[in-house]
């Protein structure tokens, strides 16, 4: 791998890059390196300050390749951005993975200031025989709580003002590679990936809401879930989660603890809810269903984390990755996301027939 010029070490297979910035965005240099580095077998390591922060865009661009975000304390110590836990040094991520698994550091802050917020992360299928539209789900979740993507891209700083045709023509354009964006607005963040199975466009998204703190709407997670049923017309839910979490108005990622998010409910589609086991009894413990779609299930949890694991082990996991392409369905339990990444079709016919909004 030829020198890239963000490369300030090198650990082993580790390629080390340090930051002194605030906040830390992903340009195009870096999302050049996290790419290159991921083909060639080598792990990223963001190295920066225990006050710095990262980007959503960049959150997920460290999962979705492999790569590591450590931060310095003061006093030297070393420890994972992402889930708090103490860290020897780099040797640790190159041995254990890049986000290291355990007991947070005794010292990791607490965030002062959080607001809440709502996440959905949702997998869907779009069928040849009708037009694709890449973020139409997105919009329809903004719209129930008033706010609406304003800005999007490939690489930071988002500064192309929103539209969904463009978005879809991006999608097509890389096909049948995978295409990654990601969208930001008021209290909003986002990320969509589309790529291509068997002649279907596999579209994922991971959104981010801010919502009231006060007298918030206790429907509010019945609404976002109508919202994504109003789509399926044109676009098949697969799989989903719903989580209500704390986070940062500015919605940035710090290394600060906000406490574990608490599952809400998950969403399968017509096509995946033949893949559950509903021997014995059915719904699981803990959890109420309700229907749409022709077969499609909303299904809420009473006691969070139990009762979502209860029903991920009704889950046929391996014919569910088939109808996604691999997209991954265990929820990632620091940031209440699925995290990952899925892997490609070949053939692009399926993105044609596309309309402008």
């Amino acid at each position: 791998m030829v020198r890239h010029p963000l490369i300030d070490d090198v650990v082993g297979p580790a390629i080390v890059v340090e930051s002194a910035s605030p906040v830390v965005w992903l340009t195009e240099a870096l999302a050049s390196l996290l790419r290159r580095a991921s083909e060639s077998g080598r792990m990223v390591v963001l190295r920066t300050g225990l006050e710095a922060s990262i980007t959503p865009a960049l959150r997920h661009a460290l999962g979705a390749h492999g790569a590591a975000w450590a931060v310095v304390a003061p006093d030297g110590t070393l420890r994972d951005g992402r889930t708090g836990v103490a860290a020897s040094g780099i040797e640790d991520f190159i041995r254990c993975g890049p986000e290291l698994v355990g007991t947070p550091a005794a010292d990791q802050p607490v965030a002062a200031d959080s607001v809440r917020q709502i996440s959905i992360d949702l997998t869907l299928r779009h069928h040849s025989e009708r037009a694709i539209d890449i973020g139409s789900a997105i919009e329809a979740l903004c719209e129930t709580v008033g706010t609406c993507p304003t800005r999007w891209g490939t690489a930071e700083p988002l500064t192309v003002p929103w539209d969904r045709w463009v978005v879809t023509q991006y999608a097509k354009h890389e096909a049948p590679a995978i295409s990654t964006s990601y969208a930001v607005g008021e209290g909003f963040s986002a990320t969509m990936t589309a790529h291509l199975l068997d002649g279907v466009v596999v579209e994922t998204m991971s959104a981010v809401l801010t919502i009231p703190e006060d007298g918030a709407d206790p429907a509010l997670a019945t609404k976002l879930l109508d919202a994504v049923h109003s789509v399926a017309d044109d676009v098949e839910p697969v799989f989903g989660v719903v989580m209500q979490r704390r986070g940062d108005a500015d919605h940035l990622v710090r290394a600060v603890s906000h406490g574990e998010p608490t599952p809400l409910a998950v969403v399968v589609g017509p096509e995946a809810s033949q893949f559950l086991d509903r021997d014995g009894v059915w719904p699981p413990p803990r959890t109420t269903t309700s229907t749409f779609g022709g077969g499609g299930l909303v299904v809420r949890f009473d006691d969070g984390w139990e009762a979502l694991e209860a029903f991920l082990d009704r889950i046929d996991e391996d014919r569910f990755l088939q109808l996604v392409g691999g997209a991954p369905l265990d929820p990632a339990h620091d940031e209440g996301t699925l995290d990952g990444h899925v892997s490609g079709g070949s053939g692009s016919h399926a993105f044609g027939g596309h309309s402008a909004p």
